[in-house]
């Protein structure tokens, strides 16, 4: 079975369950990255692999992140439950994320970390992401958290601060 088949399934389970909570499962299969695709079930297959049965439904969202009208994506692997065992894609320094923009032919990773902790606001016109990770990037022990603040432009993210 063949990694988007095997998502595809997936999501129209998780449609059918009433699991997504954004958009309807059936409106997003057709149009999300075939690398994010690849990335999830092979989370999946890890958690299986462990002897968890994993829930991937509610790891992807879609929403118009940049502004510029067109759904991106996010996959929030911290959302991945792994019934019976451990989420692979999560460890001490926290879980996966990224995020995929649509360039009009193609999409493209314009953020991958791991990180504890995210969300999204509004500052005027702009859409900003705020991320916290562990220490270690900003020079503290690995215990500690650093926190980040990108600008979600139409084609990249930009750090703030």
């Amino acid at each position: 079975m063949s990694v988007r088949l095997a998502l595809t399934l997936t999501l129209a389970l998780a449609c059918a369950q009433n699991l997504l909570l954004r958009q309807s499962a059936w409106a997003l299969l057709a149009e999300f990255p075939d690398e994010m695709a690849e990335t999830v079930a092979e989370a999946a297959e890890r958690c299986r692999a462990d002897g968890g049965t994993p829930d991937v439904a509610k790891v992807l969202q879609s929403d118009d992140l940049n502004g510029d009208g067109r759904p991106d994506w996010v996959a929030d692997y911290s959302k991945l439950i792994c019934k019976d065992g451990g989420n692979p894609a999560c460890g001490v320094n926290g879980c996966l994320m990224q995020l995929y923009y649509w360039d009009g032919d193609d999409w493209d990773k314009v953020f991958e970390d791991f990180v504890k902790d995210h969300k999204f606001s509004t500052s005027g016109q702009s859409r900003l992401m705020h991320v916290t990770t562990y220490g270690v990037p900003c020079n503290r022990p690995e215990a500690e958290t650093c926190s980040y603040t990108y600008k979600l432009e139409e084609d990249a993210i930009t750090p703030v601060r």
